[in-house]
């Protein structure tokens, strides 16, 4: 029987940190939003800060009543023993008595996207990350960061947007919507200015990052080299998809999901997260089509937020853990 108690989800990603105040059955009661909570833009002080502070601040509502949980899905988890340790110990303090489940952001994304169910979860917000669960077994693959990856992400976009920019410019690529767009968003008095914003502003992820709907706006006005970009990042996309699924599902043909009487509604689930989806289907659509023939694309089933609240949820109906256990 499922552990009942009221949440409080935090989903902790590279632009902003979300905070949802949930009732027992994980319906929604409040939500509200502070800045990242990552520690790689708001240093680990900045990151106890902010946490301490939504922390308070949904405490404070009263809709939590007396006992209640939180469920951590913070990206930037779990990637090098220092930051992980220095993150265990933030959180430690900021959630006192309160049980919690501390996860990176993806495996909070897996877990509410496809209800703890196996499969595969795609983040492309800020930064991009895969993630896959298949009988116990998990596999991460991306999210090398702004400078190294995130191949599909805000920012990758922001940045192939500025360099289709400069094709338009001068007559490499055919000149589309992405011209006056970018113009009128970065105010430029001539084009060659752009070689300015750059030198500025091109090391900042979120700055860069905050383009990316340019992309989608010129995309809807039928410029070829923005189409071109949706369709670039939905491959790498799928590529990371790929390459979980060769890891990490088995490939025998009693076991393969997409064969026998299964049939399609036996397929891998890959879900989706995250600011690049607002695309729509300007993404989803050849994201679909490039993902492996084992695959099938659907819609999350729940908010990211709930992700990390599930798994507790889960973990103390193992554990039959007291509501006044941390763990």
């Amino acid at each position: 029987m499922a552990f009942r108690m009221r949440m409080l989800g935090i989903d902790g990603g590279g632009t902003k940190t979300a905070f949802t105040l949930l009732d027992e059955d994980l319906r929604v009661l409040e939500r509200f939003e502070l800045g990242t909570c990552h520690y790689a833009q708001a240093g680990f002080d900045g990151t106890e800060r902010v946490l301490a502070e939504g922390i308070a601040r949904a405490a404070a509502t009263g809709a939590l009543g007396e006992e209640w949980g939180i469920g951590l899905g913070i990206c930037g988890y779990g990637e090098g023993a220092d930051a992980t340790r220095r993150l265990d110990d933030i959180v430690r303090r900021v959630c006192a008595v309160r049980p919690y489940a501390l996860v990176n952001d993806v495996e909070a994304a897996w877990a509410a996207g496809l209800d703890l169910a196996d499969g595969i979860v795609i983040i492309a917000g800020t930064g991009s990350i895969a993630y896959g669960v298949c009988r116990g077994r998990s596999l991460r693959v991306g999210g090398w960061d702004y400078e190294l990856g995130d191949e599909g992400s805000a920012g990758w976009l922001g940045k192939e947007l500025l360099y289709a920019f400069t094709r338009e410019s001068d007559g490499r690529a055919p000149a589309g919507a992405i011209l006056d767009l970018v113009r009128a968003e970065l105010g430029l008095d001539e084009d060659f200015a752009l070689i300015g914003f750059a030198q500025r502003h091109m090391a900042e992820r979120g700055r860069i990052a905050r383009l990316a709907p340019l992309v989608t706006r010129a995309a809807e006005a039928g410029d070829a080299c923005a189409r071109d970009i949706l369709a670039r990042a939905a491959r790498e996309e799928a590529a990371m998809v790929a390459t979980i699924v060769r890891q990490i599902f088995p490939t025998d043909d009693a076991s393969r999901p997409d064969e026998g009487s299964g049939g399609r509604d036996a397929a891998i689930p890959v879900t989706y997260v995250g600011g690049t989806f607002r695309a729509g289907a300007l993404i989803l659509d050849p994201l679909a089509r490039a993902l492996p023939a084992r695959c099938r694309l659907v819609a999350p089933v729940h908010d990211p937020a709930l992700g990390a609240c599930l798994l507790l949820r889960r973990r103390m109906s193992q554990e039959g853990g007291a509501p006044g256990e941390a763990r």
